[in-house]
């Protein structure tokens, strides 16, 4: 599953639209509680060990996002966006949000037009070589 901020993948086009997925993870600070029912108090270990808890609830969100998006039967997930959200006073929503989509590979050359005499044109068909449609497509490229 190939998953990007970017609107679209570096030599995949578009074949599919399949809709929004979602990954949602909530992460808090260890809490203690009393014999009371009670909050005694949060456990602070530092900023490394809230950076780690952060960067851990966003691959599950990923996760999560990605499941939702293979159940749909895509195979990418574009415009991925992440939020970090404190909900209160040490507890932390993680969403991951995206578009699945199914995408298709373009070919690795174009194809070339042999445009050899005696065909006689007041114009050169190069251009059309530079600008094959693909299948699934509507416009061509």
């Amino acid at each position: 599953m190939i998953v990007t901020t970017m609107d679209g993948i570096a030599g995949r086009i578009t074949q599919e639209t399949m809709g929004v997925v979602r990954g949602t993870q909530l992460w808090t600070r260890r809490v203690i509680k009393s014999s009371f029912g009670g909050i005694r108090n949060f456990e602070v270990t530092g900023l490394k060990d809230l950076d780690a808890g952060l960067n851990e609830a966003k691959e599950q969100a990923q996760k999560a996002m990605a499941e939702q998006a293979a159940k749909m039967g895509a195979d990418s997930i574009v415009g991925v966006r992440i939020d970090v959200i404190e909900m209160s006073n040490g507890v932390f929503c993680v969403n991951c949000t995206g578009t699945a989509v199914k995408t298709i590979a373009l070919p690795a050359t174009i194809p070339s037009i042999d445009v050899t005499p005696p065909m006689e044109m007041d114009f050169d068909l190069a251009f059309l070589a530079a600008r094959p449609a693909f299948e699934g497509s509507s416009l061509r490229h």
